[in-house]
């Protein structure tokens, strides 16, 4: 598909955008057969609690169209880019549509469950001296492009660490990993080509 660059005109005024997407790995997607007879699943931030696969922003759902909020950086329309930030992708993942957030977009006061509110952030991230290099040499490679393609790897190192302090880790796991136990102080990370 050639788009030209003039469709970008404009964009550059905004300060947030949607990102219409599909799901291309998940391997619970309909065309791989996706079984609707499980249609509870557990949130990583519901302690272990069961809620419905609609009630949820889990990938596995009944159609494979997903929507990302993310922050317009800049323009390049030379390039026929748009620089965002807060992209929550896999690299590869097909867009379908990018629409600029406007005011009416926010339905001002949210509700929400007391799971998805709860401040459970962790309070930092941060690479073990022997897992920085690591992954500077990753970066220095190209193992991280072509999202993280400068000569400074700081960039890719903020992403990491802000996904981290997330804790995107699910909840009612059994292993050494369990979201929100006091005794996991570290991340063991592996980076697959």
């Amino acid at each position: 598909l050639n788009i030209p660059a003039e469709v970008l005109d404009g964009m550059e005024e905004y300060s947030h955008a949607w990102v219409i997407f599909t799901f291309h790995a998940n391997t619970d997607s309909p065309s791989s057969g996706l079984n609707l007879a499980k249609t509870k699943i557990r949130p990583p931030r519901g302690n272990g609690r069961k809620v419905g696969m609609l009630a949820t922003r889990s990938p596995h759902r009944p159609n494979n169209v997903g929507l990302s909020l993310v922050k317009v950086c800049s323009v390049d329309k030379k390039k026929k880019r748009l620089h965002v930030s807060a992209l929550d992708l896999v690299n590869g993942t097909p867009v379908y549509d990018i629409k600029p957030v406007v005011p009416w977009d926010s339905p001002g006061e949210l509700s929400v469950p007391e799971w998805v509110s709860q401040d459970d952030q962790l309070n930092s991230a941060k690479f073990t001296p022997d897992a920085k290099e690591a992954f500077e040499m990753l970066h220095s490679r190209g193992y991280l492009s072509p999202l993280y393609v400068d000569n400074d790897s700081n960039e890719a190192t903020n992403a990491v660490c802000e996904i981290l302090s997330q804790d995107p880790r699910a909840s009612n796991s059994s292993g050494p990993n369990k979201r929100g136990t006091e005794s996991d102080t570290h991340y063991t990370m592996l980076f697959c080509s």
